[in-house]
């Protein structure tokens, strides 16, 4: 003989539970802060009681407004973005919301599904932090103002003006810089991502100021620019240690790529620092371990992903105390990979 599954809680529990009617009960459910402040309380503590969940699909069919929140980015598998995707994450359980999150690596075979589920309101809005934007939610005429689902980006667009909250790259290219020169460096490369992404294009625009600021010029062959990855760190670990005088830093514009470029400088048998400094940028959780530790541009990815999200829920609510860009700021941080250079004939 089959056992039947314990019977789900009603509202109709909750109202018996928190004496109060189905009505009051359905409208602290629906909207808390509409009521009285006892009403809610009796409503929560009942909900406790009770063990009662509310039927998401259907509190949005009421409403006609999703409380799943999408989450794009460049590339999923990037551990870049696991602290990103916890402060997302926490701050839209906190205030009611689920996640769908996407990846846009593949952007030719995802993108339209992605701009579908924004347009048939299966998603109340949209968090972009990738290096493209999705095309099918842009306006038709260049001249036109973006009016397609709430979106909130972390790298801002080129043509059309979104709300975003991005980090300060200007800033933590300068702090790069300012480091390096600190230490004495004035023969300095940098392994760069590609300009057209704004954020590569804001890291060396900080970081070139800063040296030039000082009189400090970098030659044309000691700037790379690719695909940031281990792989390019490598290929740019051999081109700069080719060259007559190779520089005696080197900026890398990711964790990744810098990880990338210790690995060729030591199958040259280049030691780092003693021969050569070395400097990344994001702090990734394996900058701190690795030998010698990695001195990098800390990013606060947690605090990021939350105040994506916070702006995106302000959106959705029509709340204007979040309106406007946010930029956040990063900060140095110096380990061992960085050192004073102590024979002025290597300069």
């Amino acid at each position: 003989m089959a056992v039947k599954s314990p019977r789900r809680p009603t509202v109709k529990d909750v109202a018996r539970c928190a004496g109060l009617s189905v009505a009051s009960v359905s409208r602290a459910l629906a909207s808390p802060d509409g009521v009285r402040p006892r009403t809610k309380e009796l409503v929560l503590e009942a909900v406790r009681k009770t063990g009662y969940r509310v039927n998401q699909t259907a509190a949005e069919l009421r409403t006609g407004r999703s409380r799943t929140l999408l989450v794009l980015v460049s590339e999923i598998t990037n551990a870049f973005f696991a602290e990103f995707f916890k402060g997302i994450e926490e701050e839209a359980r906190e205030n009611g919301y689920v996640l769908l999150i996407g990846d846009l690596s593949e952007a030719e075979v995802n993108e339209h599904a992605f701009s579908d589920i924004l347009l048939r309101n299966q998603a109340g809005g949209l968090i972009l932090n990738t290096f493209v934007f999705l095309d099918d939610l842009l306006p038709k005429e260049s001249t036109a103002t973006y009016s397609g689902p709430p979106v909130v980006s972390c790298n801002g667009h080129r043509r059309i003006a979104v709300p975003v909250v991005r980090i300060d790259d200007e800033l933590g290219g300068r702090l790069a810089a300012e480091h390096l020169i600190k230490l004495g460096h004035r023969r300095i490369a940098e392994v760069g991502g590609q300009l057209s992404v704004k954020a590569f294009e804001r890291r060396h625009r900080g970081f070139r100021r800063a040296l030039e600021a000082v009189g400090i010029a970098v030659a044309k062959d000691r700037w790379l620019e690719g695909r940031l990855s281990t792989d390019f760190g490598l290929e740019a670990a051999r081109k700069i240690i080719s060259q007559p005088r190779p520089p005696t830093a080197v900026f890398a514009h990711n964790d990744e790529t810098a990880i990338g470029l210790l690995h060729g400088l030591a199958r040259a048998g280049l030691q780092v620092p003693e021969d050569i400094s070395v400097i990344g940028y994001d702090d990734m959780p394996y900058a701190a371990v690795f030998n010698p530790g990695l001195t990098t541009v800390r990013l606060p990815k947690r605090d990021w992903g939350r105040r994506a999200c916070r702006k995106l829920i302000s959106i959705l609510e029509e709340d204007p105390s979040l309106e406007g860009q946010e930029i956040i700021e990063p900060m140095l941080v110096p380990r061992a990979s960085t050192s004073i250079v102590s024979d002025p004939d290597r300069i």
